[in-house]
């Protein structure tokens, strides 16, 4: 029998109708099953049991919009690996907010509570591999609200179902420009293979390399199907070089990934939790030691390897499934939907070395109404400036002239907005 963790998030009294529902659903588990309330005194408590335990199922039980939604978020951060099964016995709130779609205005202030209210709980919902609702009904309110998750009703799980669950996979195409250093890009990729457990395919875009690293990429190309390589004979800069890239990606998620950094331990699989949670998110960063903005962490430890993962793994437990909304996000480490990118176009190529093309992303990104989160529990080592400084590159000369290049672009669409605006209401 699997071993697994049900977990009562629920303030509910109903405790008789709770102690049937557990003796239900763990008629398919087995006596292997620690049974826990979460409560705020008890949060340290469980994240160690969520970290020392390997459970092949979290089972959650009574979650709704009244609870807070931060709880999911950790309890998913913490059991990457384990199937996670919504049990949703009261969905009453999402009834009644579909139930008003006809009856009242669309302006009205009640029913965009319950709007609200649906797509928070819906949200939640979607942190599983697995919901199981009490009847039919609720299943097909469900079923039009959340795409991809199987949902089954109570009497309809068996313990073959749970054999047969698999957790969700979505294949990541990983961009990374070279440009000479090819140690630095040989420790990046070594780093992407062995904290990786999602499923990727890796886009390396050699950017007129005159080291070592247009061999080391045609070796590694031909020993690994999931590589892709494309060399360019100059420099055609990071906008360029990524939508070069973007355009052979074949995934539905897009990293644009520095060679210059050490990843650390399901990096990617938090990254894309933050990802799938709303359908309103369009691009996730993680927290580093070498940016701009709200990412920066005080990391001031040194590049061993040994010493990042250790800070990388303890920001995991206490930031565990802590995201935040921010109005940029730095190009070194950029999550993106496709879907994004079909819609707000891909970088600005007129932005040539220096930065300024992942301001402008971003700003295009909220125009289209998306939201941009950090994970607040993912580390990422950045070493930064590598590619200038051992190219001779003249980084501050470089960043002014794309400031001006973006000021100019942002000035010039703020004014034609403006005068857009008629004079009269």
């Amino acid at each position: 029998m699997a071993k697994a963790l049900i977990i009562i998030t629920s303030t509910t009294n109903k405790e008789k109708e709770i102690e049937y529902d557990i003796d239900l659903i763990g008629t398919f588990i087995g006596k292997e099953r620690t049974v826990i309330y979460f409560k705020d005194y008890n949060v340290i408590d469980l994240k160690k049991l969520l970290v020392e335990n390997e459970y092949e199922y979290i089972i959650i039980f009574y979650s709704s919009i009244f609870d807070n939604f931060d709880r999911l978020q950790m309890i998913r951060s913490l059991a990457i690996k384990s199937k996670l099964v919504m049990y949703c016995p009261d969905i009453s709130l999402m009834r009644t907010a579909q139930g008003l779609e006809d009856e009242i205005n669309e302006n009205n202030d009640l029913k965009g509570w319950y709007v609200l209210g649906e797509r928070v709980q819906s949200n939640i919902y979607r942190q599983s591999d697995l919901i199981v609702t009490k009847g039919s009904s609720d299943k097909e309110i469900l079923k039009r609200e959340i795409d991809n998750i199987e949902i089954i009703e109570i009497n309809e799980l068996t313990q073959e179902k749970l054999d047969n669950l698999s957790k969700k996979r979505i294949k990541v195409s990983i961009i990374m420009l070279t440009f000479n250093q090819c140690k630095l890009t040989q420790k990046c990729v070594e780093s992407i293979k062995k904290y990786t457990g999602s499923e990727y395919e890796l886009i390396v875009v050699d950017n007129g390399s005159e080291d070592d690293t247009k061999e080391y990429l045609e070796q590694l190309q031909s020993s690994d199907p999931g590589v892709k390589v494309i060399i360019n004979k100059t420099n055609i800069g990071f906008a360029r070089g990524n939508n070069q890239g973007i355009q052979i990606a074949k995934s539905a998620y897009i990293l644009l990934l520095n060679n210059d950094v050490i990843l650390t331990d399901n990096w990617l699989e938090r990254l894309l939790m933050c990802a799938q949670s709303d359908p309103c998110i369009g691009v996730v960063g993680p927290c580093t030691n070498n940016a701009v903005g709200q990412q920066v962490v005080a990391y001031d430890g040194s590049a061993n390897n040994l010493e990042i993962q250790k800070y990388a793994h303890l920001e995991s437990m206490k930031n565990a499934g802590a995201w935040f909304s921010v109005h940029r996000i730095i190009g070194f480490c950029m999550l993106i939907k496709k879907e994004v990118i079909e819609k707000v176009g891909m970088l600005d190529e007129r932005f040539g070395p220096g930065g300024y093309e992942d301001y402008d992303f971003c700003l295009r990104v909220k125009q289209a109404r998306y939201k941009i989160m950090v994970a607040n529990d993912v580390f990422i080592y950045h070493i930064g400036g590598q590619g200038y400084s051992n190219n001779n590159l003249d980084y501050d000369k470089l960043r002014c002239q794309n400031v001006n290049l973006f000021v100019e672009k942002w000035v010039k669409k703020a004014l034609e907005i403006i005068e857009r605006i008629p004079d009269k209401a």
